[in-house]
């Protein structure tokens, strides 16, 4: 009796389901890891665009405005703080007070016009003015500083006053027909002594034009 030949290995087709097997089980293992990559990475994109920011406290406090910017800070005693109001600096305070010796105005017209015959009354020199901080305004019929031993009148006046300032039944007036321009001075004096003139010439228009000296 013959018997039949035993095979020594494994067959051809075994081992070829075997390399088809071990092949796909490699390809499912390599998309496994793609997507679960995939995943991953999509995943951590999210999370990371969902965090929120941590402050950082190691900055220290904010530091106080500076006073210079109008919004607070120190400010100085009898100065108020903050910005402007209504257009205006809350800064500036008033203006400083003017204590100089001065005059305010001064006027006067420089012509008379004499009556030639002498039978007219003589005209008053036209002449006003004001003053500040004067203690007392004195006026000279002259060029010269007026003093206490001259005419003292009022802060402000006219010629009425420097009339007045004569006494009784005189007045402030051209010396017509005798010359022909006459000088007149008003000095201002300060609390402190300090004194501020004015002269004014006047002409009189009329002069030479008729009368003598011997008539007056």
């Amino acid at each position: 009796m013959t018997t039949a030949p035993v095979s020594s290995g494994p067959s051809k087709l075994l081992i070829a389901l075997i390399a088809i097997g071990g092949v796909l089980l490699l390809t499912i293992t390599a998309v496994v890891f793609l997507l679960v990559g995939q995943n991953s990475g999509g995943t951590g994109s999210i999370n990371a665009g969902e965090q929120t920011p941590i402050t950082d406290s190691s900055t220290g406090p904010t530091p106080a405005a500076d006073p210079a910017d109008g919004t607070g800070g120190d400010v100085a005693d009898g100065q108020t703080g903050g910005g402007s109001t209504g257009g205006q600096s809350s800064g500036g305070g008033q203006a400083p007070v003017d204590n100089s010796l001065r005059f305010t105005s001064f006027n006067y017209n420089a012509q008379v016009a004499c009556d030639p015959t002498g039978n007219d009354e003589k005209p008053s020199p036209s002449i006003s003015w004001s003053s500040a901080n004067a203690a007392h305004v004195y006026w000279s019929p002259s060029d010269d500083e007026a003093t206490a031993e001259d005419y003292e009148v009022g802060a402000s006046g006219n010629q009425d006053d420097m009339s007045y300032s004569k006494g009784e039944g005189e007045r402030y007036e051209f010396p017509c027909n005798h010359r022909e321009t006459f000088d007149t001075t008003i000095t201002l004096v300060g609390a402190n002594g300090q004194t501020v003139s004015k002269t004014v010439t006047f002409t009189d228009i009329n002069w030479n034009s008729g009368g003598d000296d011997d008539d007056y």
